[in-house]
């Protein structure tokens, strides 16, 4: 038997889990027809981590947010949001708008001068004003980055710092994950976006707890892992490796995701010697933004990265033969 673990990305609060999990497996069953390893994926066969909900409630200061279950909204103005943010979360935020603005392509003439001074974490010391810098450059993103707007990213950090350094928000989404990983079975697990950091943080430090974890593939969408302020603050916690319970992980991304700049490989995401390797693997993402990792367009063209045929092949691949997973 061999369970699908599927683990969303930034921006689902608000959205009905059940309906993303429809809208999961339909795309991936399109994708697995057009790789020619058609399956009958039904809701049985999945565990669905939604966890939208519980981290927009945690990361809002919200002390009775609502439990992670397993089956976009923006609240404040950008600037406010910025503004109640701490020195070191604004460095952050400022290291990977830069990032994110280079890998658009975007000349640094064409950003404001402000935010072309600040390098990032490491001119906390020279006086800026970092709350205008991030400003100035989620302004540039709304202007010079069509497909990825200012307050996304903001979402995307403000996130991210949460779940790396608050430990109360990562406990909560990791023993949701961690509890859904089956001990008797294997486990497909399909990470997007921010759901890659934590389902590449769980696996990676749990698992010498959880013993009896069997991960055929880690297939990460569109995964933000390789953007260096990421990637560092990450790799100040453990090693960077292939976590031990993974026996194949597969890197999927459109190079005009503005959210995944980097192949994960070892330029951008440098593995200790001893781990394996990642496959990376550079795909055409037909969703707005190249980014989603599935929609209905227009409530029946699936698209995005499940739908791309080279993607479900990896998880046709990984499951047992059949209409349907082994149960």
């Amino acid at each position: 038997m061999t369970r699908l673990v599927l683990v969303h990305g930034r921006d689902n609060a608000g959205l009905v889990p059940q309906e993303l999990e429809r809208t999961w497996l339909a795309v991936l069953r399109a994708g697995l027809d057009a790789a020619g390893s058609p399956r009958d994926l039904a809701d049985d066969d999945a565990s669905f981590v939604f966890y939208g909900d519980t981290l927009a409630a945690l990361t809002g200061g919200d002390d009775t947010a609502p439990p992670v279950t397993v089956h976009a909204v923006v609240g404040a103005d950008t600037e406010a949001q910025v503004g109640a943010m701490t020195g070191d979360e604004l460095a952050f935020l400022v290291a990977v708008a830069r990032e994110v603005l280079r890998g658009a392509g975007v000349d640094a003439a064409a950003v404001p001068p402000d935010a072309v001074a600040a390098r990032g974490v490491g001119d906390l010391g020279l006086g800026l004003d970092l709350g205008r810098v991030a400003n100035a450059l989620l302004s540039a993103l709304d202007r010079y980055v069509p497909r990825l707007s200012g307050a996304v990213l903001l979402l995307l950090v403000r996130d991210v710092w949460a779940y790396v350094h608050d430990p109360e928000v990562a406990r909560v989404v990791d023993d949701a994950l961690a509890a859904a990983l089956p001990t008797d079975e294997p486990a497909v697990v399909v990470a997007h976006s921010l759901g890659s950091v934590v389902a590449y943080s769980v696996l990676r430090e749990r698992a010498p707890h959880a013993g009896r974890w069997d991960v055929p593939l880690l297939l990460t969408l569109g995964s933000p892992l390789a953007i260096r302020a990421v990637r560092d603050v990450l790799e100040a916690r453990a090693p960077l490796r292939v976590p031990a319970p993974v026996r194949r992980w597969v890197a999927a991304r459109d190079r005009r995701d503005a959210l995944a700049l980097h192949d994960l490989g070892p330029g951008a995401f440098p593995l200790e010697p001893v781990s394996p390797g990642i496959e990376d693997l550079v795909v055409e993402n037909r969703a707005p933004g190249h980014h989603a990792a599935a929609v209905l367009l227009d409530g029946r063209v699936p698209a995005g990265y499940l739908a791309v045929p080279e993607v479900a092949r990896a998880v046709g691949e990984a499951l047992p033969p059949g209409p349907h997973p082994a149960r």
